[in-house]
């Protein structure tokens, strides 16, 4: 199997543009042995006829060989002429056969009719009103043997032929005999001229749709381009089989010329743009064509002349020529798939142009009934769909290489993101731990520690005669502020009723005996964001600076403590029924008050507001906590 792997590659590695050069020879191999110029069995070929025509108003019978282009005559002809056709000498239909006959019309036209022996036996749009191009379509015409003569000589075949200025008018060659095989030859001539352009205007519009669609997403001017050529081709092949079009010669034969020449101007700009060619001369003439052919093609119409259709044809054909050549010599030099399949295809479409010129307008050999460039034309828009799709893998390719690149990247990225965010996580942690423990050793020191070191002070001033009482009052006010700092670091999540009922188990002993009733209407409200520990002590320190002094100066008997949401706060009051701000002697009296200022000092840190108001009887000290962190600038 060493051999079949070895050609297995070596056709895998083939270029694809050498299997479009063999597919291409192959397919025009093939149109050459379809168009062969085989006659056709049991019919005969007429090519001289005589014709009658008035010229200047003079009628005029001249012979002419068949096919007869009213355009090349000088001068040109118009209006209607009638040709006589002979009999073919070699076809016969007497004797035993009694196949019916027929005649097939490649083209004739711009509309017709057809004597036989002096009976009409086809009337095609004759006295149709609107526009109509019979010559657009073969035709065929069956002939009753009920009226053909006794004698073959005898028979006179007369068709009459209405012309149509701007049009190729005339008559081609005709071909008489059996039925079934020009009937069958006629089909051949309908599938090439008639559903062959409609299948190459479908693929053309198609492929027009796609390019439509990528320009629309990327904006690339290439697929523009195409999109523009591919349309005005679907135009241009959409027009050309239609006998009857809905709409006016003008209009019609305006649309079908300006179609074929934004085609052609589209399409050599697209290619241009594909072997990104710079001839600066060239482009701007085409450019120049485009802009210039809407304004020519529609005085041509309007003054109906035939030569200024030819001139410009002329210009469009050489500079076509001129441009292709440039193309072509432009693929000497080292190009991509795409640009050597499109060099390809664009060549062959260019031999099947030229091999249709040469065949119907030289009298080169040849089927001139079926015409190549319509399938060459195909070929050529399977060959852009290619390109285009090549182009669009490839634009993908790359994206999705850009696209793992960058992921690379960003894995990269979030991997050294994440170490320097672990190291900063972990600078963050030292600096909470270190300011945590620099706020314990401050309230410690603040609180506890001038506790211990005033009843210190006693044990030393007092000698034998300490008081214990007194001495056992403040070690016990010492040991709850530290259990109030154990406390403040449990956590709590900002849980308010959490942290008033963990201060309500140490105030409460007190207030009791105090003679102080303890009245609790603490409800449920939402957490408050930043009451970790430092909060917590700020709050433990501002109520136990509240209760100090309901119990040193304010000579209640209740205390009130309730909360409640606000919405966008929550609100915590302590009222009591004593004597009120107004007779207090200190701690809370005054707006100065040491112990004022210390509480309003501590909600500040927290952000929270705070106010002292007349409960009549008593004092309410009032604290607004906000549900949105607050972080003041210089905290912690």
């Amino acid at each position: 199997m060493s051999w079949a792997g070895a050609l297995t590659r070596r056709l895998l590695a083939t270029p694809a543009y050498w299997w479009a050069g063999m597919l291409l020879a192959v397919g025009i191999a093939g149109l050459a042995w379809v168009s062969r110029t085989t006659p056709v069995e049991g019919a005969l070929v007429v090519r001289q006829a005589l014709v009658e025509h008035r010229q200047a108003g003079v009628l005029q019978v001249s012979e002419v060989a068949l096919p007869h282009v009213w355009d090349d005559q000088l001068p040109r002809w118009e209006g209607e002429a009638r040709y006589r056709l002979p009999w073919p000498a070699g076809l016969s239909y007497s004797g035993g056969d009694q196949a019916p006959l027929a005649m097939l019309l490649p083209r004739v036209g711009a509309r017709y009719r057809v004597w036989l022996n002096g009976q009409e036996v086809a009337d095609r749009f004759w006295s149709y009103e609107g526009f109509v191009d019979t010559s657009l379509v073969p035709q065929i015409v069956h002939l009753p043997r009920a009226w053909l003569a006794a004698e073959q000589a005898d028979n006179r075949i007369e068709i009459e032929v209405r012309g149509q200025p701007l049009r190729k008018s005339g008559l081609s060659q005709v071909q008489i005999g059996r039925a079934d095989a020009l009937v069958q030859r006629h089909a051949d001539l309908m599938w090439w001229q008639v559903y062959v352009t409609w299948m190459v205007a479908a693929v053309s519009l198609m492929l027009g749709l796609m390019a439509l669609l990528l320009w629309l997403n990327t904006r690339e001017r290439l697929f523009g381009l195409l999109a523009a050529a591919t349309f005005a081709w679907a135009v241009r092949l959409g027009l050309s089989p239609l006998e009857t079009p809905p709409m006016s010669f003008e209009v019609w034969y305006y649309l079908q010329k300006l179609s074929f020449t934004a085609y052609c101007g589209f399409l050599y700009l697209f290619m241009w743009d594909l072997f990104d060619y710079r001839q600066g001369l060239i482009r701007s003439f085409v450019n120049g064509l485009l802009w210039l052919g809407p304004f020519w093609l529609a005085v041509t119409v309007y003054v109906d002349s035939y030569a200024m259709y030819w001139i410009w044809m002329a210009v469009i054909t050489l500079t076509s020529a001129v441009a292709l050549v440039k193309l072509f010599h432009r693929a000497r030099w080292g190009l991509d798939a795409n640009q050597r399949l499109t060099i390809v295809f664009g060549a062959a479409t260019m031999a099947t142009g030229v091999r249709d010129f040469a065949v119907v307008n030289m009298g080169f050999p040849g089927d001139a009934d079926i015409r190549w460039m319509t399938v060459g034309s195909l070929m050529l828009m399977y060959a852009l769909g290619w390109v285009m799709v090549r182009r669009v893998s490839a634009a993908m390719e790359q994206v999705r290489l850009l696209n793992t690149e960058l992921s690379r990247k960003v894995g990269e990225r979030e991997v050294e993101l994440q170490r320097l965010f672990e190291r900063l996580r972990h600078v963050e942690s030292q600096r909470v731990l270190e300011a945590e423990r620099r706020r314990l050793t401050r309230d410690m020191h603040d609180g506890l520690g001038s506790q211990l070191v005033q009843a210190l002070n006693v044990v030393r001033g007092g000698g034998p005669q300490v008081d214990t009482a007194a001495m056992a009052a403040m070690l016990h006010h010492a040991l709850e502020d530290l259990r109030m700092t154990l406390d403040s670091l449990e956590p709590m999540d900002g849980d308010l009723p959490t942290i008033l009922g963990t201060l309500r188990q140490r105030i409460a002993p007190a207030m009791l005996a105090a003679g102080v009733e303890l009245v609790w209407q603490v409800q449920e409200v939402p957490p408050i964001p930043g009451l970790e520990a430092r909060g917590v002590l700020h709050v433990f320190r501002c109520l136990q600076e509240v209760f100090a002094n309901v119990l040193k100066h304010a000579q209640a008997g209740r205390v009130t403590v309730s909360t409640r949401d606000l919405g966008g706060q929550v609100e915590l009051c302590v009222s009591d029924d004593g004597v009120g701000l107004g007779r207090l002697d200190g701690g809370l009296s005054g707006g100065g008050g040491r112990g004022m200022g210390n509480i309003r000092l501590r909600a500040a840190e927290l952000g929270v507001l705070v106010s002292f108001e007349e409960a009549a009887p008593g004092t309410c000290v009032r604290f607004l906590f906000p549900l949105q962190r607050h972080d003041p600038a210089g905290s912690g």
